[in-house]
């Protein structure tokens, strides 16, 4: 087989595949659930965001980057030991978007 008709049977299917990778990197609609593994990504790097000092612990200081969170602070610390981890954080991510 030929490179140049090799190279028009694979150009369609590389354009597609290019077409749909795209389509699905676009942002879900507000009303869709996302994906868990996608959920998880973004609540880690949401919270390694805020925290500022890499300590793997969120301050009340350090929450008050996110709005949602740190409106909630209080109510997310289960156990009251002043910061959030990152269980208790996405716990609140979750139910703040």
């Amino acid at each position: 087989m030929s490179r140049s008709l090799l190279a028009l049977i694979l150009a369609p299917v590389v354009l597609a595949g290019a077409a749909l990778t795209a389509f699905a990197q676009a942002k879900a609609p507000a009303n869709e659930q996302p994906v868990a593994a996608k959920d998880k990504a973004v609540i880690e790097a949401s919270f390694t965001r805020a925290d500022a000092n890499g300590d793997g612990k969120l301050s009340k200081e350090e929450a008050a980057k996110l709005p949602a969170i740190a409106s909630r602070f209080d109510e997310l610390d289960k156990n009251k030991d002043g910061i959030l981890s990152l269980d208790e954080f996405a716990a609140g991510f979750a139910t703040a978007n």
